[in-house]
């Protein structure tokens, strides 16, 4: 990479953390009052944060880089000129955030001609967050964090979305997970995939209901830290990706579950 290109990575890496800590003073303050709970036509939640979020977002990308493109949950696309596009999430998991839950987060990443480059996790309460980008590694909370490195699935720690995300090809997989390593945590959302960077999880599956908003930010959180992360056909994840994805701790462990 070209000095150039880890400058100006390095700028979008201080844009993206700026990004963060504004969403997570509107979430934190919008969960601490009276939360009023809106429903788009898909019947998912939506709530004023989602919206307010999102438009201070758009605002700060279209100021520092109008040429950029962005994608986003709330206002869909805006096709820029260059080979960078934001992907957005304000609050992911508002089914949780709008029913006083915890386990919510903001997600920001920005993909280089579809395959995402930089991502991040903040998770406003308790104000914490894990940013990666790419030749950067993981970092949560100012230190640089690793998987597990896990190779058996007996002895793993796996992470279950809520079954009903599970399709007929993807429900087949979660049956045989829900049954199988050490323990098993369930619903967690995105905060699961901060967790395995971490070390402190070793596999996470989610079902069909995700799109790209949902699973860009993900990708370099989970393999800068040495994971490994793609749909159920090992394919790997981009801005056109849509559906069921597995992250393993090791590529021994990812081979293991997807020949499940």
């Amino acid at each position: 990479m070209s000095k150039q290109r880890m400058s100006d990575l390095e700028h979008y890496i201080s844009t993206a953390l700026k990004l963060a800590a504004d969403a997570t003073e509107t979430a934190h303050q919008t969960w601490s009052q009276d939360l009023l709970v809106d429903y788009k036509a898909d019947g998912s939640a939506l709530t004023q944060a989602d919206l307010n979020i999102e438009i201070r977002w758009r605002e700060a990308i279209r100021k520092n880089y109008p040429s950029h493109g962005i994608l986003g949950e709330e206002f869909g696309t805006e096709t820029g000129d260059s080979a960078f596009t934001w992907v957005l999430d304000p609050i992911d998991g508002t089914r949780a955030f709008g029913a006083g839950l915890l386990n919510y987060a903001s997600l920001i990443s920005l993909c280089r001609d579809g395959t995402p480059i930089l991502g991040l996790i903040a998770l406003p309460m308790p104000g914490l967050l894990f940013w990666a980008a790419e030749g950067h590694g993981t970092h949560f909370e100012g230190r640089r964090v690793h998987t597990s490195g896990r190779q058996e699935l007996d002895h793993s720690v796996i992470h279950l979305a809520n079954p009903e995300s599970f399709g007929s090809e993807s429900l087949s997989l979660y049956d045989q997970l829900k049954t199988k390593g050490k323990q098993r945590v369930y619903d967690a959302g995105s905060p699961a995939y901060g967790a395995l960077s971490r070390g402190l999880i070793d596999l996470s599956l989610n079902g069909d209901d995700l799109d790209a908003f949902d699973i860009c930010a993900l990708c370099p959180i989970v393999q800068e830290a040495g994971g490994v992360i793609s749909d159920l056909n090992g394919k790997p994840l981009s801005i056109l990706s849509k559906g069921a994805i597995v992250a393993s701790a090791s590529p021994a462990l990812h081979q293991h579950v997807l020949s499940l």
